[in-house]
Parts: C-alpha cells; structure tokens; sequence
C-alpha cells in the first residue's frame, strides 16, 4: 500500500492557505458579502452571497459573438459554480484569517490535554453486535437513497420558459435554453428569466446555497 504523509499535506496545504491569505490581506482579511464570476468565455456572470444564493445575473451585450444560443444554459451555470467556488474560497480563507486574529490576540495558547476517562472494554459479542448495527443502519441509508434517487430529480422553468433547469437532490445541475426565445430576447429579459429560475431552484431545493 502507497504511504501517504497526511501530516505533510496538511502542512502543506496550511502554507498554500497562510501564502493567499497574506495575497489578500493578511489577518485582516474579512469575506466579502458578494462574489462574481464569470462562465469561461466571459459572457455570462452571476454574483452570489454569502449564503450561495444568486444575487445578480449579467449577459455580456455581444454575448451572441461568442455563444451559440444552445450554449447559454451550460454558460450561466458553470459561471454559477464559479461563482459559488469563488465565495466558498473567501469564506475560508475569512475563516483562516480569524483564527489568525485570535491566535495573535493569545487566544489560542496550548492547554494541556484532559486525560480521558477509561472505558471498559467490549467483549467479542459487544464488538458483533455493534458491528451489525453499523451495517443495517449503512443498509438501511442505502436502500432509501436508491429508493428516493428519482424523486429528488426535479425540473424548473423561468417564467416563459428561455431557460430550464434539473436539480438533483439539493443542487442545481443542469441549465438549458430555449433556442428561438433566447435567440430573440435581450439582455434585461435574459437577466430577468435567469434570477427568476435561480430564484425557483434555490425555493426548490430548500436553501439557498445550490
């Protein structure tokens, strides 16, 4: 079997995080209430909060020079993903930036470990039966997700229809178009359709972060 140093990469990974921090200020560093990003061809942009839910939409006014209309859909939701990794990204290094604040406020000084309390030891028969229980309980969840698996696939339109989404579970996977109406709408009336089917995705997930 490969040997793996978890602890090196764990250190590793803490100076890549320490190194963007300092990049965007350091300790002092707080997450912003809105993140923007764009799709890869930089026509469409979605702005989120911090609670992932979609805050403004913009489509690029010659947006047409780079995108096939069947393109829009895949477009406004890879730059919804983007958008979302963008905010997940503040918020952690937010979170990195206050441990460091507390760390040089002194408030997180080594404290010597509490001893644990010594708990007998389970015999063999102890040791089957929660054996077992683990396996009916992991039994149990798995039927149930095979069970449920089509009723969480779910479909949505924005109001006339330019756009239509799948969420799967509680995430917003798939964004199609419809050709002849997104072909003859403008900007505003593209806008509006899309935070109005983010809008319904976000209701019908049951929260906001997609």
């Amino acid at each position: 079997m490969r040997s793996v140093d978890f602890l090196g990469d764990q250190r590793e990974l803490r100076v890549a995080a320490l190194a963007d921090l300092e990049a965007v200020g350091g300790k002092n560093y707080r997450a912003p209430q809105y993140e923007e990003a764009s799709d890869s061809t930089g026509c469409v942009r979605v702005a989120v909060d911090q609670k992932g839910a979609v805050r403004d939409v913009h489509f690029r006014s010659d947006w047409r020079a780079d995108l096939r209309p069947q393109a829009l859909g895949p477009a406004l939701l890879e730059a919804h993903k983007n958008a979302n990794s963008a905010m997940m990204n503040s918020l952690a290094l937010a979170s990195l930036a206050e441990e460091e604040r507390n760390a040089a406020d002194g408030d997180d000084e080594p404290q010597e470990p509490r001893p644990l309390p010594e708990a007998p030891e389970p015999d063999i028969a102890e040791i089957w039966r929660m054996l077992s229980d683990v396996e009916d309980v992991m039994y149990r969840a798995d039927k149930l997700s095979r069970e449920t698996a089509a009723d969480r696939v779910r479909t949505i339109s924005s109001p006339i229809g330019h756009f239509q989404g799948t969420c799967e579970g509680r995430a917003l996977t798939r964004i199609t178009a419809e050709l002849t109406l997104v072909d003859q709408a403008d900007n505003e009336q593209l806008r509006s359709a899309a935070l109005e089917l983010f809008r319904r995705a976000e209701e019908l997930t049951g929260r906001e972060n997609l």
